[in-house]
């Protein structure tokens, strides 16, 4: 009898651990990793004050991440999704990084072709001018301001975008392509072409990070342009007629070079 009641005990013991040990796997995968920070980051969890974020540390779904100026940072989840986050930014995720929200300022956003993809959302003073984006296997740049312009960038694969008020109205991005929508649009324009090869060398969401394991599929979009030779958008050049220099946020140079940790003693 007793070696009975021992028997089940240890059953029970093993279901219990293994249910723990999936609960938390569970979680863990709601959570992103901090693989890069630098200078100003903090994450603004609900109904909790800010607290500066620190390298490998992590973060709970539903958290914000807020940077400041010349400051970056990388998140990184369990399906290898990352999202690099420039200067001046807030952004949040849910959904295991697959709802992203941004309220201002630029991302990057590398999802696997295997993960089940994304949905990007900017916050807009006009909410049926808020623009979305769908993307599978894709690797993007997404930059928003609220009062001027929202712009993406897709470096490879492809994605759809929409305005919230006209979902039915959707516009392929294809890598390679740029799509810059004014605040306060009711219709989105045609994407246009841009120099993939000049983006890899002057985007601080690239240039100033290891590599993205997605780099050779960018690389591949870059020389399928140069052997196609079309006419190409300089992405540091405006084609909306806004300035340069508010357009491309995401792309000009930082006054203080970025240098990874563990790259400290890097020349500029």
């Amino acid at each position: 009898m007793k070696s009975g009641r021992s028997a089940l005990r240890a059953i029970l013991l093993v279901l219990f651990s293994s249910a723990t040990v999936l609960s938390l796997t569970a979680a863990q995968r709601k959570e992103a990793r901090v693989s890069q920070v630098a200078r100003d980051v903090s994450l603004l969890a609900p109904h909790a004050a800010a607290r500066p974020a620190h390298l490998n540390g992590n973060v709970p779904e539903g958290s914000a991440v807020r940077t400041g100026a010349d400051s970056r940072a990388e998140l990184t989840f369990a399906d290898l999704t990352i999202t690099r986050i420039g200067a001046n930014s807030i952004f949040s995720f849910e959904e295991n990084g697959r709802n992203v929200n941004v309220e201002n300022g630029a991302i990057l956003l590398r999802v696997p072709a295997d993960s089940g993809g994304a949905r990007i959302r900017s916050s807009a003073l006009i909410r049926s001018s808020a623009l979305t984006v769908g993307i599978t296997g894709t690797t993007v740049m997404f930059e928003h301001h609220r009062r001027t312009y929202t712009k993406l960038i897709v470096l490879e694969g492809s994605s759809e975008a929409w305005l919230s008020k006209q979902p039915g109205k959707r516009v392929r991005v294809r890598g390679g392509q740029m799509l810059i929508v004014k605040a306060g649009a009711t219709h989105l324009p045609e994407p246009v072409d841009i120099d993939v090869d000049r983006l890899l060398r002057t985007a601080i969401l690239i240039t100033e990070f290891p590599p993205l394991p997605s780099l050779n599929l960018i690389r591949n979009v870059a020389n399928d342009q140069k052997k196609s030779g079309g006419p190409l958008i300089n992405p540091l050049v405006d084609p909306t007629g806004m300035s340069a220099r508010d357009v491309n946020a995401s792309t000009r140079p930082q006054s203080t070079p970025f240098k990874p940790p563990g790259d400290r003693n890097r020349k500029p």
